[in-house]
């Protein structure tokens, strides 16, 4: 290409377009089949349901309630359960609520489903507020 203008224009969309495609929204994880640590150590899934969840201290809000969820805490399985403190987390969208993920049943095991943003307003069984 001999017209600098055409070459500069398409490396600036070349580099636009490979920042963008890393931000792309990726769609919720389902099921962790297991649990892997930050050092990769595979825990075998748990047998046993978690314990009762603990009530979380919410503090107040980093910011307008409009613009913020409260992510309530969670069990986690490490070789044992681990109760990981909630948190807030700006909403993607205005009216966007938070659905908790659960623990459920699959055969003699314990899995996770993760937790997941919904637009518009919650179903009486989903609501996590």
């Amino acid at each position: 290409m001999k017209n600098p203008f055409v070459k500069n224009g398409l490396l600036t969309a070349t580099a636009m377009l490979t920042l963008f495609v890393g931000c792309a929204p990726q769609p919720p994880v389902d099921v962790a089949p297991q649990v892997e640590t930050a050092d990769n150590v595979s825990y075998s899934q748990p047998t046993q349901p978690p314990p009762k969840d603990q009530k979380d201290r919410k503090p107040a809000a980093p910011g307008s309630q409009a613009l913020w969820w409260f992510i309530p805490g969670h069990w986690v399985w490490r070789g044992k359960y681990e109760w990981v403190q909630g948190h807030w987390r700006p909403r993607p969208h205005p009216g966007d609520i938070w659905i908790s993920g659960k623990w459920v049943r699959q055969g003699s095991v314990y899995v996770w489903q993760g937790g997941h943003w919904r637009s518009g307003a919650p179903d009486d069984a989903e609501s996590s507020d």
